[in-house]
């Protein structure tokens, strides 16, 4: 019955790894991660599987489990929010033209409209209606569909508690609802609001850096725990773990 069990576990390793090698070219293919770093992260999920299959180190199925399952699970969830993160991108600078624009120009009906269309996208309700209102009013002969979405927009207003401000996201000086700017860093509010605190896009190429880096020093330190005795196997885990700190503390401050 140990038997059939331990090869169960074997086989959901090897699941496991085609899962996460699969997950690494498809990224590689979309440009998401490099191909070098698919090819070190599949060739990982390699060894793991087959230090499973001959047991090459103590635990070596429970920790390729964990480590390849939580990494199949872990990445596609980073990568959906780097791409949410990429739309937001896209959507600040959508917004910051529209400011640009109505800075410029008051009466600009249509970068009214797309920045209250913008708001509304990203839940500045109230936001959404300043600035929908003021588009109709430019125009009130020729807005049906403008005045059908601000009514739209002013019966949800009517459910939910109102602000009455706005923070600046640089600075967190609370604004009333109306400038574009900051009035204390002069900042556009709705662009810095739209990116808010996402991550750089490079976050995704770190993790993979250190996802292989920590993987490595833990097979390498479970490796001499078996090989090795007494203060040998203390120094090269030691060294091998000091090594490891080094390199990812590296990897997260470089640029």
């Amino acid at each position: 019955m140990e038997a059939i069990t331990q090869i169960f576990l074997v086989m959901m390793v090897w699941a496991v790894a085609a899962a996460w090698i699969f997950a690494l070219v498809n990224m590689a293919i979309t440009g998401d991660v490099h191909p070098g770093e698919a090819l070190a992260g599949s060739l990982i999920a390699l060894l793991l599987a087959f230090a499973s299959a001959r047991q090459a180190f103590p635990h070596a199925v429970w920790v390729s489990l964990l480590t390849l399952g939580g990494s199949a699970i872990g990445l596609p969830l980073l990568r959906a929010y780097l791409n949410r993160h990429a739309h937001a991108q896209m959507d600040a600078e959508l917004a910051e033209r529209a400011c640009l624009a109505v800075e410029y120009d008051p009466k600009n009906f249509g970068a009214l409209v797309q920045l209250a269309n913008l708001c509304y996208q990203h839940d500045l309700l109230e936001l959404a209606v300043h600035y929908m209102r003021q588009a109709v009013q430019q125009a009130p002969m020729f807005t049906y569909n403008e005045k059908r979405t601000l009514s739209r927009w002013e019966d949800e207003l009517q459910q939910i508690p109102k602000r009455g401000s706005f923070p600046c996201m640089v600075c967190g000086e609370e604004n009333p609802i109306g400038p574009l700017r900051c009035q204390r860093c002069h900042h556009f509010l709705i662009p810095a609001y739209i990116q808010g605190g996402l991550l750089p896009k490079q976050l995704l190429h770190k993790i993979m850096h250190i996802w292989v880096v920590a993987v490595s020093a833990i097979v390498l330190s479970l490796l001499w725990l078996e090989h090795l005795m007494g203060l040998s196997a203390l120094g090269a885990i030691g060294l091998t773990l000091l090594t490891a700190l080094l390199l990812i503390f590296w990897i997260l401050h470089r640029k």
